[in-house]
Order: structure tokens, then sequence, then C-alpha cells
């Protein structure tokens, strides 16, 4: 990559005429994220009685509902 752009570079500065470049600004505005839920005191016994596979499928269901949130938010920001 870096020897394709010295080439590039090196091959620009032989010309005489300047290039015009039009560039076009665009606003990125962060994600407004929703906490997502976390596993409250009721379902601490999981952990006690160690139904490790329960909280595992919890812990994906809780990944997935934030993923889902984060597309939607870029979704909406790509819309606006």
């Amino acid at each position: 990559m870096i020897g394709l752009l010295s080439l590039c570079l090196t091959a620009c500065a032989g010309s005489p005429q300047p290039v015009l470049v039009k560039t076009t600004a665009v606003r990125l505005e962060p994600p407004e994220l929703i906490p997502c839920e976390r596993i409250n005191a009721d379902e601490a016994d999981l952990r006690l009685n160690g139904d490790v596979w329960e909280l595992k499928d919890k812990a994906i269901k809780l990944l997935d509902t934030c993923a889902d949130q984060v597309d939607a938010q870029i979704q909406r920001s790509q819309s606006k």
C-alpha cells in the first residue's frame, strides 16, 4: 500500500496542473443507547444454583437485544 501511495504522489508531483477535489462533509452522531436489561436480584438464584446454561441463554438474549438496539439506532441516524 505504501509503494502504491508513493507512486501516486510521485506521479501527481510531476503534474503541472492543480487537481480539484470535491469533498463532502458528513456529520456522524453517536448512537443513543438505551441501557440493556441486567439480571436482577430475583434472578440471582440462577447463579447460586449453578444453572450455567440458563445464564448463558439469558446472556445471548441480552446481547441480541443490545445488538438490535444498536442496529435500530444506526438505521435511524442514517435515515436522517
